[in-house]
Order: structure tokens, then sequence, then C-alpha cells
């Protein structure tokens, strides 16, 4: 399998590291030296590509993504940072005809840790007894915030707890916060690679999730998964929950 990287940061550089290990070839890598407003996607550079991984940046994404959807060839997105935007590039997808699979984090063990708020979030999110907060910490070069895990996060807790509420980033300067929003707040330190924490209080109890990743490893292997497993796919925008059943069997 015939892999084009678009973005050639640290998790591009792992991606390509970690696909020596496997059945697969980085056969174009595209970055802002020879990428400039997309114009390294085209049909001839993709030709004899079967998958692109795009970890580009949120400015760059949907260009790219609109040039590659232009030449037929699936696509997986680790780019955060443009939800604001899922709806058209969704579209687009399914105008072009061509299978497309979006994560906000390609760690499997995220995908599983999902699967956890979701479940307090049945257990505590329809209780008035419990307050509950999420935060998040990345290293200090990531380009948004919060992270688009955080997010996902966040959803699948409301949605295990039946709530209709508006998630609000960071807290109120002054006066109390309003406890018909779910607040998501973010650090930016160092090198850490990435940490999701949800804490759940009560006048009795502190309850804490928390998930960190070790290494981008488990990024760049999730994404090598993701490429090998949109190939066999029919045309359509999947997210990365739909291949966790695949490969982790759950």
């Amino acid at each position: 399998m015939n892999i084009a990287l678009i973005g050639y940061g640290q998790m591009g550089q792992r991606i390509e590291e970690l696909s020596k290990e496997t059945e697969t070839s980085i056969s174009l890598i595209l970055d802002e030296h020879n990428n400039e407003d997309g114009e390294g996607i085209t049909e001839e550079s993709m030709s004899e590509v079967d998958v692109a991984i795009d970890f580009s940046h949120p400015d760059a994404f949907v260009i790219n993504a609109e040039k590659v959807l232009q030449t037929g060839t699936p696509l997986v997105i680790g780019t955060t940072g443009w939800l604001d935007r899922i709806k058209d590039i969704g579209a687009r997808c399914k105008k072009a005809g061509t299978p497309v699979i979006y994560g906000s984090n390609f760690s499997l063990g995220v995908q599983l840790f999902a699967k956890l708020m979701r479940k307090a979030g049945e257990l505590f999110g329809g209780s008035e007894l419990f307050d509950e907060v999420l935060h998040e910490v990345h290293h200090t070069r990531k380009a948004d915030a919060p992270s688009g895990t955080a997010y996902t996060l966040v959803d699948q807790y409301l949605e295990g707890g039946k709530q209709d509420r508006k998630i609000e980033y960071g807290i109120p300067e002054e006066g109390r916060v309003d406890k018909d929003r779910f607040y998501v707040t973010s650090q930016r330190l160092g090198s850490v690679f990435g940490e999701h924490q949800l804490r759940i209080n009560s006048e009795y109890d502190d309850i804490t999730l928390t998930h960190q990743a070790r290494s981008r490893d488990a990024f760049a292997s999730g994404a090598l998964q993701a490429a090998r497993w949109i190939v066999n796919q029919q045309p359509g925008f999947y997210k990365l929950e739909d291949v966790v059943a695949d490969v982790v069997q759950t």
C-alpha cells in the first residue's frame, strides 16, 4: 500500500518510521515546502498513491482535502481544529464518491476511553448530585485548543447521559459557573503528548477518569491502521469509531 503523507511534522515523521515495520510504503511527502495552497496534490503526483494521510495544519487542511478528493484518493484526516467545516467536508466527500475517515485522536486506547466516558455519562450525567469538568494537557507546539479529542470525549459523556448541555471552553473570569454548561479547560506544557481527565465531584465523592498518552506512536500506529481499513471501504465519510470494532473487536 502506497501512502501520501500530507504534513511532515513530528506526527508525519513517526508515521513514516512506523510504516517501515509494516507492508506500507511512503511514496509521497508533502509539506509547506512543496505543497503551498495544495499545489503538490495533483492527479499526476497521486497516481501511484493508494491512500493519503493528512496531519497538516488547520489553516491548510481544507484546501488539501479538496485537492485530494478531486483525485479520488481515499483520505485519512488526523488534523484537528477545522470542525466548523465538517459538514462541508462531508458533503464534498459524498459528491466525490471517495472514502474518507476522520479522527480527533487516532489512539485506539482513546477510542476505548471514549466508551468509558459514555458509560460514565449514563451513570452520573443525569444526576444533579454530581458536577463534572474535563481538563486536557498537550505540548506547547499544539496549534489548537481545546483539543478535538476533548470535544469528542465530552460529546460521548453528554450522549451517554442523554443531556443537551452546551460545551463551554474555559471558565468565567468573574461570577459563578453555569451548572447547565459543561466546562472544558486546557493547558499547554512542555512536551506532553496528550492527557485528558474527566473529574466528577459531589459533596461526598471525587471520581477521576484519566487517559495519558505515552508516546506519539499510539497515534501514528492508529493512523496506519485506519489507512489500511479505509482503502477497503465504500465511498463515505467515516469516523474512527467505525474502525475500532474491526481492529480491537469490541
